[in-house]
């Protein structure tokens, strides 16, 4: 059985971006111990432990990983910039990676923070369930990439071997790990690319939703120690608020 020590110690990887420093924020408050991979040193907070380095670096990676519980991986290149060499690189050569060190450092929870476009063909989703199928037609090269991700990621998981994997899905554009968030939203709704109804359509988004997202990762990490079977599914984050019928 983990020690009560290593059972409190993760590592977020992607920890100095937008979501990434809420993340390590609620970690903090709930009393975890906190490893931050990132390959920019973000902000500057004393209680974490840092390591630069890129994941897609096995030799980077894995200092950051050793004697750690759970990995949050939510590291992500900007879906705005196009860049598709760097969306696959990241996105899936880079987790591929993260998988591999996991292992190899005898990581047992690995949650991934991946996006409810993977199953968006471009058509409003009304109700739509954790089963829907993957997109055939992805709407953009990035959430290809994703889907990569996310399929390697809850593949992975492995209860024999004590290694359980699951992913977070929340909805919206919620991709630029910086504080241009509000301004990347609204011109993502202009270009039409915010078409994601959830619930009746009268639901509320709000920017709290990061720290619900956050949350969402946290719960499901504590989750998966209680019922395994979690593992290898993904779920998606819905606001506290939305009307329910």
């Amino acid at each position: 059985k983990v020690n009560q020590n290593q059972a409190k110690r993760c590592t977020v990887i992607g920890g100095s971006g937008f979501l990434g420093q809420h993340m390590v924020e609620q970690l903090l408050a709930r009393g975890y111990a906190v490893n931050v991979f990132d390959i920019q040193q973000g902000f500057d907070n004393p209680q974490v432990r840092f390591f630069l380095g890129d994941l897609c670096s096995r030799q980077d990676l894995y200092p950051a990983l050793k004697g750690v519980n759970t990995v949050f991986h939510c590291a992500s290149p900007p879906p705005s910039s196009n860049n598709k060499e760097l969306f696959y690189r990241v996105n899936y050569i880079g987790t591929k990676n993260v998988i591999e060190t996991c292992k190899e450092a005898g990581v047992q929870k690995l949650i991934l923070t991946s996006s409810a476009s993977v199953i968006f063909e471009g058509v409003d989703i009304k109700n739509g369930t954790e089963d829907l199928p993957y997109a055939m037609k992805p709407i953009d090269y990035y959430t290809e990439t994703k889907i990569l991700q996310e399929r390697a990621v809850l593949g992975a998981n492995d209860p024999e071997k004590n290694f359980l994997t699951t992913a977070i899905r929340p909805h919206g554009i919620f991709g630029p790990r910086d504080p241009q968030l509000v301004p990347i939203l609204i011109e993502a709704a202009r270009n039409g690319k915010m078409k994601f109804v959830i619930g009746n359509g009268k639901n509320l988004v709000d920017f709290t939703f990061v720290e619900n997202v956050v949350h969402g990762h946290i719960l499901a990490a504590e989750q998966l120690s209680r019922d395994s079977t979690l593992g290898g599914k993904a779920f998606h984050i819905l606001e506290h608020h939305h009307h329910h019928h």
